[in-house]
């Protein structure tokens, strides 16, 4: 079903709840503004990306001005001001889609987009898309249709504004290192993890990997692992009707009494009574 628009033109709506927490779509919509309407200048918790189908504006980000027209695009990434403004003359016609997620971040920095903001619309991205996105979302099934598209626009965002190729001579920054290694933490909790498999993927000596974490995080690599399962053991135990030794296996532990012993001491209460209690 095709949103009807506002008396204002504005198509939005906001997306079904999904189970996920590793790459959502939030909300879109479509807007023809009004002479010199603006954002701003504000900040927002998630990723945003815009699609001008027509006329012209102005956005503002990190000191520098960009004028834009229909056929570009511009990302606003979480927690950093954005300022935009429509033309007074040609304000522009422009569509939105809010998205969040544990690897939304580490996505959009395969892209060029968190240094230069600017992009050309992908094809076939216009209103018309923007449109098909509500019909999609009211089937069966329609937050994974949902998030298909995104990962698909995501995923032409990558071949068309790639990120620039590191040299391999360059350090990288430490920032990056502990983003990569919690990436890999979070992809591979529910395997056996283990410091020198962590340290070979980052081809980082293991002890400065571990002082990485310390510095960054306030823990070790091993300590992050451990808390990280518990909280993926937390949301089964929440969710599901799984038994404590199949929740065990779920998180890499093979023994189901050494997973209810490090659930007890990094949660507080055993396994078997988390449910319970959390229902008082």
């Amino acid at each position: 079903m095709t949103i009807q628009p506002s008396k204002d033109g504005i198509r939005k709506k906001t997306a079904p709840s999904s189970g996920s927490n590793d790459l959502n779509v939030s909300y879109w919509g479509t807007q023809p503004c009004p002479p010199d309407h603006n954002w701003g200048p504000g900040v927002r918790d998630h990723h945003k990306l815009h699609f001008i189908h027509s006329g012209k504006g102005l956005l503002r980000f990190r000191g520098v001005t960009y004028e834009l027209s229909g056929g570009q695009g511009f990302y606003a990434p979480p927690n950093e001001v954005v300022h935009y403004t429509a033309d007074a003359v040609e304000p522009w016609v422009y569509s939105w889609l809010g998205f969040s997620g544990n690897q939304a971040g580490a996505i959009i920095g395969r892209t060029a987009l968190p240094d230069q903001p600017v992009f050309d619309n992908p094809a076939g991205v216009n209103e018309s898309w923007f449109d098909r996105l509500s019909d999609m979302s009211d089937r069966p099934g329609g937050d994974l249709l949902l998030q298909s598209v995104l990962i698909e626009l995501l995923a032409s965002l990558i071949r068309q504004a790639p990120a620039a190729a590191s040299n391999p001579d360059t350090v990288k920054p430490r920032e990056e290192y502990v983003r990569r290694a919690a990436d890999f933490i979070h992809r591979h909790y529910d395997e056996e993890v283990s410091m020198k498999q962590l340290s070979e993927y980052l081809g980082l000596d293991r002890k400065y990997v571990a002082t990485l974490f310390r510095e960054s995080l306030g823990l070790p690599p091993q300590q992050y692992l451990l808390r990280y399962r518990m909280d993926k053991a937390c949301e089964l135990l929440r969710s599901t009707g799984l038994t404590v030794a199949e929740i065990a296996r779920s998180v890499g532990y093979k023994d189901a009494l050494l997973f209810s012993r490090m659930f007890k001491k990094v949660i507080g209460v055993p396994p078997s009574k988390f449910g319970r209690e959390s229902e008082q």
